[in-house]
């Protein structure tokens, strides 16, 4: 009998399904977190000491704008890859029919008495009104009162709050819109050191990235007019980064958090400056081909080259960066990557 999941990969995915039905000692009934959508779970797969906690994120074709979805996340993980952002390390699943991404608890490599807090815990530990919708200021707020209730260094609570910055900028590149200020988690608790810690954790809430907020029709249809495709990516929202009282309009465009992010910042201008340089869509794709042997569908790759090159042009645009020298550079390095 096969025990190794791996080995129930298929045309890129791993069946679940499959895997579960001939190891059902293997596993435990999945199970709901608080504060987690419904159809997002944990299960526990493998026998004994090689047990591990898998996150289980099904995506319904009837809920998904598009195909992609799945790709994108992929993606938008290698994206952050290469500027130096933890994101939990996904692959490719089918599960109750579904398709689907895996990935294994990101609490494995810490300290048993660490544990997982999400930002709409410490928001609404401030914010007595849940129902209002959070701005980042907010949440830096509630994770100054989460510090000092917890006596904890000013340099774990900047820290935080950098990361998030960070966060924030690379996902403007990587043309994420669904972003909000409760879609952060922290890992909090005892750590390796014996001391009380918070860090923000790896990110898993990528869910629209790279386009995968557009449908399969729309997409094709951008690919046959360029200019539509300029028009809709400048449109894109980004709500997590900026507070209303700094948008330029109602709707919070992307260049808004930007700009609101690198002001009198030099370290995350620097930072925007490094996604310029480091982020590669073609090496994201060729990563993502690599790791679950399967083929991104031609149209999507297609897409995000295009829309992904478009978003780096605009912000360079935006931070007086030279993008045919960044274009260039990046040119260079993947012929001595060849050599």
């Amino acid at each position: 009998m096969k025990e190794n999941i791996e080995d129930y990969r298929k045309s890129g995915y791993i069946n679940l399904d499959e895997y579960l039905l001939n190891n059902p000692e293997g596993f435990t009934y999945p199970y709901y977190i608080d504060g987690y959508d419904e159809k997002n779970f944990w299960t526990r797969v493998g026998k004994e000491e090689k047990e591990k906690f898998i996150y289980v994120k099904p995506r319904e074709y009837e809920y998904l704008n598009n195909e992609y979805n799945v790709y994108s996340e992929l993606l938008y993980e290698e994206l952050m890859k290469q500027v130096g952002i933890k994101n939990v390390d996904f692959d490719l699943a089918q599960y109750d029919g579904n398709v689907a991404t895996i990935s294994e608890n990101i609490l494995e490599d810490y300290n048993k008495d660490q544990f997982i807090i999400n930002a709409s815990e410490l928001l609404e530990s401030k914010y007595y009104n849940t129902e209002e919708k959070y701005n980042i200021e907010d949440l830096f707020d509630s994770i100054h009162e989460y510090c000092m209730a917890d006596y904890l260094d000013e340099e774990i609570e900047e820290k935080c709050i950098n990361d998030i910055q960070k966060v924030c900028i690379a996902d403007i590149f990587a043309l994420s819109t669904d972003r909000e200020a409760c879609d952060f988690d922290f890992i909090a608790g005892i750590n390796t050191k014996g001391e009380e810690d918070l860090e923000l954790a790896p990110l898993c809430h990528n869910t629209y990235a790279l386009g995968s907020n557009f449908s399969k029709d729309e997409i094709i249809d951008m690919l046959d007019e360029p200019d539509i495709l300029a028009d809709k990516l400048s449109e894109c929202s980004y709500s997590a980064g900026v507070p209303e009282y700094k948008r330029e309009s109602e709707y919070p465009y992307w260049e808004d958090t930007l700009y609101y992010l690198i002001e009198e910042n030099e370290d995350n201008y620097a930072f925007a400056k490094e996604c310029a340089e480091n982020m590669n869509i073609d090496n994201a794709i060729l990563n993502v081909e690599k790791k679950t042997n399967s083929k991104i569908p031609e149209e999507y790759k297609t897409f995000v080259r295009i829309a992904f090159d478009n978003r780096l042009r605009s912000i360079c645009e935006c931070l007086n960066l030279d993008y045919y020298k960044i274009m260039d550079d990046k040119y260079y390095e993947c012929e001595m990557e060849e050599i």
